[in-house]
């Protein structure tokens, strides 16, 4: 869905175990993502995608990245509380 309304696409989705970055986005176009996001509520996890597929059309955080960010969430601001907030229970989860 997000990446329709941009006209891009990625070229990989990849769920990786990181422990100091919710997703990324590389100059090829392949996104990835931490698996602990599917922990986080449905409006977080359309937030995180949202903010990888923009950087698909903008590779930094002005204020064009932004923009587009809340353009595809207009949640963006509450996803970012609840990540401040949350973030590191989420990051805590290890499994054996």
């Amino acid at each position: 869905k997000h990446t329709e309304s941009i006209g891009k696409r990625a070229k990989a989705i990849r769920y990786k175990d990181t422990s100091s970055r919710w997703g990324s986005c590389t100059s090829e176009g392949n996104l990835s993502f931490s698996w602990r996001i599917m922990m986080a509520p449905p409006a977080v996890i359309n937030y995180l995608v949202a903010h990888e597929v923009a950087h698909l059309k903008e590779m930094n955080h002005g204020p064009k990245f932004w923009k587009l960010c809340e353009k595809l969430c207009p949640d963006t601001d509450r996803c970012k509380d609840w990540l401040k907030r949350n973030g590191g229970a989420l990051q805590a989860i290890v499994f054996e």
